[in-house]
């Protein structure tokens, strides 16, 4: 297996993140020219909340994508970096990123709680695991 092959779930990780960030931005303009709301009249996340309602609904969820997948980036550059790239670590990784497409396809379509928490939880298992994996690997050649 090649070691940069961790980076492709990496890479559809940001690509997730750049359609959530374009998604936003349409719903955005949409519901400012609808709307009449000017870009003054929304200088605080409170003010966005009020005035765009469900239209935030992109933003939070770009906004997660800002939280603990970054714990995900630095775990994958640390494995990488540390040669200890396996077919466990891809495809943990692979697991982690199509929960998180599941996470946001639900806050971006019909954003049931429920049905985005669940994959939203697994996901952070996932995750944990890689770095309990990762922190015993190392921890272990000292």
């Amino acid at each position: 297996m090649q070691t940069t092959t961790i980076f492709q779930p990496v890479f559809a990780l940001v690509a997730l993140t750049a359609f959530v960030w374009l998604s936003m931005l349409v719903r955005r303009a949409a519901c400012m020219h609808t709307a009449g709301i000017r870009p003054q009249d929304v200088p605080t996340r409170a003010l966005a909340d009020e005035k765009f309602g469900d239209t935030q609904i992109p933003n939070n969820n770009l906004m997660n994508l800002f939280e603990l997948p970054v714990l995900f980036y630095v775990g994958c550059l640390l494995i990488y970096s540390v040669a200890r790239v396996d077919t466990l670590y891809v495809e943990l990784a692979w697991v982690y990123v199509v929960l998180r497409v599941a996470h946001s396809a639900v806050a971006l379509t019909y954003n049931n709680v429920l049905h985005r928490g669940i994959p939203y939880l697994v996901s952070c298992c996932v995750l944990w695991l890689m770095w309990a994996r990762i922190a015993s690997q190392l921890l272990a050649t000292d």
